[in-house]
């Protein structure tokens, strides 16, 4: 009778009860719909950088590591010799969609989500091997996505015999995966040249700092060159530095100038020592004009400015970016207060860069602009990387130092008056696109566009 009722009770219970299973097709084709292949290879790169700094003893000598990235027309794959992942992290944690509540990440890692590892799988193929060693455990797990997909259980499973905790001197730790049976996507991609450029030289730009720090990435056989990024700092000239450090994040940022590149300039933003934003010229950063919060559009005049920040935490879900590492975090209260200091010093350097350019004004003199000729040699001379900048923060201070005693701007002797008339609808359209408000500010900002890329 007891047992009867507890059957009739199950059953009720089992009327009450919903499905919200995810269908496993629809899951996958989710995950993966709103990531590029670029992006799904930065996943993995970002990972395997994120077990090398676990392992390294010095964080800033990662000279002894290696990334290796082969992109072929039927197969990916990639390697590093970091610390490798244990069994236990696979058995209970990695392989899961979304990060466990059990999960602890790597110290001032990358990876966030606990989901870039296995999007990035299903993003280039079907058919995944992965090996891992540690120094004390070794296993391979192969994924066949269709055979995978056809069966109600989500979980993956170890090969049978790979399983060691005795690991032989001959192998080394770190991490590897093989993926063959690739997507239509990355088939076409890895087939075309113009795709693998843009891949080495954007995770070039993205690792800029580690490969800075002595670490190899190597995408089909090219070593990613060490890309020179540096502020001019003499006795003379020193960058805006400002930092605000806590248990949780601490933020670094520094501007200055550099060499005059239209290219090259602009903010740089980093998060954990990875590029998020580069060369940014955008009201993401500060440009925003006349009609925004921040300070004028960017154009020629403008051309010598850098500036970093460094977000850095020990939980990377602290840090203010978006969930691809795309970009930052607009509406991050941790951002926008840390824009709003951006802006305050773009300002500092800006002073300078107006002066540069009233100096060249009006025919003065070549050997009467002593700023722009001190600021030339100092360009020439004394530029320094941010890595080695940001050791010695120490000897900086929030107010940019240059020598505005030298700056000698032309008398009015030397000036002309310009006038002409131009239909008032196309002066009108030059106006609102300058964002000025009278003529004479139309006439002096197309003078100097003139000046600054026809002279």
């Amino acid at each position: 009778m007891y047992i009867n009722n507890y059957k009739n009770k199950e059953m009720e219970e089992d009327k009450l009860r919903v499905n919200a299973i995810p269908a496993k097709s629809f899951f996958v084709t989710m995950l993966i719909k709103d990531i590029t292949l670029r992006d799904a290879i930065g996943d993995l790169v970002d990972n395997a950088v994120d077990a090398i700094k676990a392992s390294a003893p010095n964080k800033n000598d990662l000279s002894a590591y290696k990334v290796v990235v082969n992109l072929k027309e039927n197969e990916f794959s990639i390697l590093d010799n970091g610390q490798g992942m244990s069994t236990d992290v696979a058995r209970s944690t990695a392989f899961n969609f979304g990060k466990a509540a059990t999960h602890k990440l790597i110290d001032n890692s990358i990876g966030q989500f606990g989901i870039g590892m296995k999007r990035a799988f299903f993003k280039i193929g079907y058919n995944i091997s992965v090996h891992s060693v540690t120094k004390d455990s070794m296993f391979d797990i192969d994924i066949n996505v269709p055979a995978w997909l056809s069966v109600n259980e989500w979980e993956f499973a170890f090969n049978k015999d790979t399983l060691q905790e005795k690991i032989p001197q001959s192998e080394k730790s770190g991490f590897s995966v093989r993926i063959t049976e690739l997507s239509d996507d990355a088939k076409v991609s890895f087939a075309d040249m113009r795709f693998i450029n843009q891949l080495q030289n954007e995770i070039g730009y993205e690792h800029m700092l580690n490969i800075g720090k002595g670490l190899t990435i190597e995408i089909n056989g090219l070593k990613l060159r060490k890309t020179s990024v540096a502020l001019v700092y003499n006795d003379l000239i020193k960058p805006t530095y400002w930092e605000k450090i806590s248990e949780d994040l601490s933020v670094k940022i520094m501007a200055g100038i550099s060499v005059k590149s239209e290219d090259e300039g602009g903010w740089y933003v980093f998060c954990n020592d990875r590029l998020i934003l580069a060369k940014d010229k955008t009201a993401n950063t500060v440009w925003t004009g006349s009609k925004g919060d921040g300070v004028p559009l960017w154009h020629a005049q403008y051309h010598r400015f850098r500036g970093f920040v460094f977000f850095e935490a020990k939980d990377s879900s602290k840090l203010p970016w978006n969930t691809t590492k795309t970009g930052m975090d607009m509406d991050s209260p941790v951002y926008k207060k840390v824009r709003s200091q951006m802006i305050l010093m773009t300002k500092q350097v800006m002073a300078l860069m107006d002066k540069l350019k009233n100096e060249k004004e009006k025919d003065n003199p070549v050997d009467e602009q002593k700023l722009n000729i001190a600021i030339e040699q100092a360009v020439r001379e004394n530029r320094v990387s941010v890595l080695e900048l940001r050791a010695k923060s120490n000897e900086l201070q929030e107010k940019f130092v240059y020598p505005e005693e030298l700056y000698s701007p032309a008398g009015k002797g030397n000036q002309i008056n310009i006038q002409y008339f131009v239909p008032k609808e196309k002066y009108q359209q030059v106006r609102s696109q300058l964002q000025v408000k009278s003529g004479r500010d139309v006439g002096r900002a197309t003078f100097d566009y003139y000046c600054d890329n026809e002279l």
